[in-house]
């Protein structure tokens, strides 16, 4: 259903960084903020960062993903996702790693990505594992003070868009590389826990299944 190189983005992903929300009575400091890979095979793909306010959620369990978080889940694009956020007025900014050399993180391998934001802003991260039907790992935090350092581990959801039928042929990520095939039944309707590999089609459990978190995510407030 999708297809994925190892070491490219979405060549054609058009947004990078987006400032979103322009308020001068906002102090911004200028955050740093890294990913870390916690699997042993997954890929994760270019991922979106969002800073937001206390009221932004980019999902909500038991409820429907929307269009934007269905696309990067299922293919690892977050161009549409990132888009959709430019007129959130609870978002100030987003970003991801489209214009870094290797965009994607492999696992064990960690990448970072600098953001403005005000002070007292939450972070939203979430990025694809690539081998999966619409599997992505997301975790929220707030922002640290000035000069300190804030910790989250990303636990894996399934975006319920599409059957976790583990076959290639929906799926991009290696070995697989799949197209744009029409899969037979849909997914649960709605965003869950997502329950692993369990090698129903051609994926191996003992090498892309999980057990517990996918991500650490840190962030770093370097001040103004």
């Amino acid at each position: 259903m999708k297809t994925l190189r190892l070491g490219l983005a979405i060549a054609s992903s058009l947004v990078c960084t987006t400032a979103i929300a322009d308020d001068a009575t906002k102090k911004m400091n200028t955050y740093h903020v890294t990913i870390t890979n916690t699997t042993a095979h997954h890929i994760i793909t270019p991922p979106a960062v969002i800073a937001h306010n206390g009221h932004f959620k980019l999902f909500n369990v038991t409820e429907a993903a929307s269009p934007e978080l269905v696309i990067m889940a299922e293919s690892g694009n977050v161009s549409p996702l990132l888009a959709s956020l430019s007129g959130n007025s609870d978002v100030s900014a987003v970003m991801s790693t489209l214009d870094h050399e290797l965009p994607v993180i492999l696992p064990g391998h960690s990448i970072t990505v600098e953001i403005k934001a005000p002070k007292r802003t939450y972070f939203t991260v979430a990025g694809m594992l690539a081998t999966s039907n619409d599997a992505f790992t997301s975790a929220t935090l707030k922002a640290p003070k000035k000069n300190h350092y804030s910790h989250a581990m990303a636990m894996t959801y399934d975006a319920g868009s599409e059957d976790n039928n583990e076959l290639c042929i929906d799926i991009p990520g290696p070995p697989c590389g799949g197209t744009n095939a029409t899969i037979e039944g849909d997914g649960e309707g709605f965003v869950t826990i997502h329950n692993g590999v369990h090698g129903i089609g051609d994926l191996a459990p003992a090498d892309l299944d999980w057990r517990g978190p996918t991500a650490m995510v840190r962030v770093h407030n370097a001040g103004n």
